[in-house]
């Protein structure tokens, strides 16, 4: 048998950080000691809302939906995103010139920077920051800049450390942030938009958490500071403010050449999208929000749950404002890598170590609020039982 050697782009790809991660629970669950409580990952838990399973239903019936769809998507579905902005953000959208469909925001994302960065150009990436944006601009061939996000400032970008670039690809940013759970502040995404321009770079916004704010916070669309799409594009998806994570439906929005060239690339590296699942998620966006405005509710109440009882063991936790995720510290400061493994050996709950996010998620853990309030109460009490140097405090 020939065993053949990877392309050298396959081989500069780092590991897949949650790939990694189900190998590591899934070893921890053959060993049968414990059964394992997953919050490694953003996988939601809720169902999708009845009136769109029953579009889909009706539309998977329709012979018309039995072939090739066209590459540009549905007008339907692309009326629907345009809609949902004018709503929820007050931004007109063309959904001829300025809307693009993908498989989900992740395909969207990979288009954004394989679509406009040449090898060797600069791409900016938020760190800590989604594991993703980093394949991106490997795949890309691009010399990756990192824009540290600042916990003392909330998370938000230190935008001084760009000073000395004077040419970039791309500058993405996240928000609501995964893996923190900040919220985007206005001057935040202004002053995004203001070095894009300074640097001839897209600003390539993830809002895949767009509904997902507390405390009465909505978060901010990065269209709204760029509101004549100059240097925008912002990337989402129905996963999450739907719970429609399996159906794979995600969409990009914003200034049209960007929108044209991800069009480009993804009639090229990409197959065309289930007519079925274009109008269901037509129906998401288009139709009744309660279920989505719900959602937030839940979210909230099981950040409180979690948040309040970890900070009660004794552990530093970052107080989400927005996403599905809890930020935390390493009690006593130390490796994120060993604590999560020693979270999942001593009592089975699967966390994400902050390094794989990025340098500066060093000496944090992630937890996803993506199981009812009994499994996330059970989840509190078994890590109440690790003993750190927090819990010796308390206890005394």
């Amino acid at each position: 048998m020939v065993v053949f050697t990877p392309s050298i782009r396959t081989s500069a790809l780092p590991p897949n950080f949650f790939g990694a991660l189900d190998r590591r629970i899934a070893l921890a669950r053959s060993l049968g000691t414990i059964e394992i409580i997953d919050v490694s990952k953003g996988n939601p838990d809720l169902p999708t809302p009845a009136h769109i399973v029953s579009e889909m239903q009706a539309q998977v019936a329709l012979p018309s939906n039995h072939r090739y769809p066209s590459f540009t998507s549905r007008t339907r579905v692309r009326e629907a995103i345009a809609q949902r902005y004018r709503e929820d953000h007050g931004v007109d959208v063309d959904p001829e010139a300025h809307v693009a469909t993908f498989h989900g925001s992740h395909e969207a994302l990979m288009a954004s920077v394989l679509a406009l960065t040449n090898p060797g150009e600069s791409v900016i990436l938020p760190d800590p920051g989604y594991p993703m944006y980093e394949s991106a601009a490997h795949f890309a061939g691009a010399v990756m800049r990192t824009l540290p996000l600042i916990r003392q400032l909330g998370y938000q970008p230190d935008f001084s450390t760009l000073d000395d670039l004077h040419r970039a690809a791309v500058l993405f940013l996240n928000y609501p942030n995964n893996p923190t759970g900040a919220l985007a502040r206005p001057e935040t995404l202004a002053a995004a938009v203001e070095h894009a321009v300074r640097l001839g770079a897209a600003f390539v916004h993830d809002y895949a958490y767009s509904s997902l704010g507390f405390d009465g916070h909505k978060p901010i669309s990065a269209l709204t500071c760029d509101p004549d799409f100059d240097v925008t594009v912002e990337l989402s998806t129905v996963s999450k403010t739907y719970n429609m994570a399996g159906w794979r439906f995600g969409y990009a929005v914003g200034n049209a050449s960007a929108i044209e060239a991800m069009r480009r690339y993804q009639s090229h590296a990409f197959s065309t999208i289930f007519g079925a699942t274009q109008e269901a998620a037509a129906a998401a966006l288009a139709g009744d929000q309660s279920a989505s405005r719900e959602l937030v509710t839940t979210y909230e109440r099981r950040r409180n749950l979690v948040a309040s009882a970890i900070r009660g063991i004794g552990w530093d936790v970052v107080e989400p404002q927005g996403s599905f995720f809890v930020w935390i510290a390493v009690p006593g400061g130390g490796d994120d890598v060993r604590f999560a493994n020693r979270l999942l050996d001593e009592v089975g709950v699967a966390v994400a170590p902050g390094s794989g996010f990025g340098s500066r998620g060093r000496g944090f853990v992630r937890i996803s609020l993506v199981h009812d309030e009994s499994t996330l109460s059970e989840l509190v009490q078994r890590l109440s039982r690790v003993v750190t140097p927090a819990t010796i405090g308390t206890s005394s």
